[in-house]
């Protein structure tokens, strides 16, 4: 593996070991607390790049498990939508899973967004150790990741996962849904009390959920005075007076730094991943160095945009860059990127 990847890989491991740790997953180590963890984007991320990481995986299978009621399964898959279509298979299958060993069906709407795609299921490794070999033969393998197209051994579920600790402020969000509830609102809230203002369109996109039910929740809040409206706005742009809410809600605490998570996991995979899914692409030195150019401008798009700490960072510039460069930079970018995640203000 090169050095980059593995560098990387480690750098994101390390995120989100603190984040499991703050929902509650029987991992050790310091929990995160700077910067607010999105439990639903984390499932999904974990069963995309946790294909690098076996631990990792089960340990996060082992908590969704005993913590389902506390996702939102329609969220699930509209941030899954945005991943290749490798890591909506591993949900199927871990969901699944769970629903057999726990005899209760959980979940049932990603299953069946992931099942289309196994008419074109090739059966593969499930966690990438090493290319082309196989750890698992199929008379070994666990039957319902091999009906996904996975050979891996049987998961164990342990059932030691705990619940998130609401007083860490990074499960603000989690904090927020045990107050109002699993509605729209909750999550409306945790924007505009980690973030700050937006448009109904840049809510909506920023915490995944569908444009109409966030306009009418933030309409709502509106009439009833808790939230303002900049009418001057052309799109309309909400704001709350942060201080007077967090006191009203009695957070004590110092409030997290929001970041779309589901688009820097996104961002990750899609680079990550694309030597696994897509070795056609990186046959020789320069096929590699051009799928590096073409890589660069969704990846950017998506992590430009997912946090203010990192709209600051110069992005790559793919019309000034020539063959080398593009890997050099997008590499250093998100080096660059992991860096500030990383940061003691956001970890």
């Amino acid at each position: 593996m090169e050095t980059w990847r593995k560098d990387l890989i480690e750098n994101i491991e390390a995120i989100m070991w603190r984040q499991w740790a703050a929902l509650g997953a029987y991992v050790t180590g310091e929990a995160t607390r700077g910067s607010l963890v999105d439990p639903e984007a984390l499932v999904v991320a974990t069963f995309a790049l946790g294909r690098f990481n076996a631990r990792l995986f089960d340990e996060a299978m082992d908590w969704v498990y005993i913590n389902h009621r506390l996702l939102k399964p329609w969220r699930i898959k509209n941030i899954a939508r945005e991943f290749q279509e490798s890591a909506r298979r591993t949900l199927g299958a871990v969901v699944e899973y769970l629903s057999l060993f726990g005899d209760k069906e959980l979940f049932p709407g990603v299953v069946d967004q992931a099942k289309s795609l196994l008419s074109q299921v090739k059966t593969e490794e499930l966690f990438w150790l090493k290319k082309d070999h196989f750890h698992t033969s199929e008379e070994n393998a666990d039957p319902v990741f091999l009906k996904w197209g996975f050979l891996r051994n049987q998961p164990r579920i342990r059932e030691h996962s705990r619940q998130p600790d609401l007083e860490n402020p990074a499960n603000l969000m989690l904090w927020l849904r045990d107050y109002y509830g699993n509605g729209t609102r909750a999550d409306v809230v945790t924007y505009l009390l980690s973030a700050g203002a937006g448009s109904a369109y840049e809510i909506a996109s920023k915490i995944k959920y569908d444009r109409g039910g966030v306009y009418r929740a933030l309409e709502d809040m509106v009439r009833a005075g808790t939230v303002n409206k900049d009418v001057g706005a052309e799109s309309g742009n909400y704001l709350i007076d942060r201080e007077k809410m967090a006191k009203a809600l009695g957070i004590k605490t110092k409030r997290p730094v929001f970041f779309v998570w589901g688009d820097i996991y996104c961002a990750f995979d899609l680079v990550l991943s694309d030597r696994i899914l897509s070795d056609e692409t990186h046959e020789g030195d320069f096929l590699s160095l051009e799928r590096f150019r073409d890589l660069t401008a969704p990846v950017v798009n998506l992590l430009r945009n997912a946090g203010d700490p990192l709209s600051r960072l110069k992005v790559p510039d793919i019309k000034k860059q020539r063959e080398q460069e593009h890997r050099d930079r997008l590499v250093q970018y998100l080096m660059e990127v992991t860096n500030i995640l990383m940061s003691p203000d956001f970890i």
